[in-house]
């Protein structure tokens, strides 16, 4: 019967310590993924407060740089109406994408060097739209 309770108590340990493990590899995993959906919202909130784009004259639009190729550079433009969109809220996020993308260019040794072409903003029927620049 003793050896049965031993066979009891290491299945016991076996189960209690396989589940410490994987615990600690599933915290590991939602910590990566917590940063990339943090980084996932951010471009959500840049993207609702920049989508009105109505204007009246073309000093009312402005081009945010967002993001961070590993080369250098933004990884994007944005353009947005200063008549519509809280402008210091707008560079804030972008801000913090930027840092957010570079913190992840460090982390994973990323060489993204594709181009991104720079562009200008203009109020074309009433609506701020991107122009490349070339």
């Amino acid at each position: 019967m003793s050896g049965l309770t031993l066979t009891v108590k290491l299945s016991i340990f076996s189960v209690a310590a396989s589940i410490f493990l994987l615990s600690g590899c599933s915290t590991t995993a939602s910590v990566n993924s917590d940063q990339g959906q943090s980084l996932s919202a951010l471009n959500s909130q840049l993207a609702n407060i920049v989508d009105n784009n109505g204007c009246t004259a073309s000093f009312q639009c402005k081009v945010l740089e967002v993001g961070a190729r590993a080369c250098g550079g933004p990884s994007k433009y944005a353009v947005y109406s200063t008549l519509n969109t809280p402008q210091e809220q707008a560079e804030s996020i972008a801000k913090q994408i930027t840092e957010q993308e570079k913190n992840q260019n460090e982390q994973q040794s990323l060489t993204d060097c594709l181009p991104v072409i720079e562009v200008q903003s203009l109020c074309i029927n009433q609506q701020c739209q991107s122009i490349d620049i070339k």
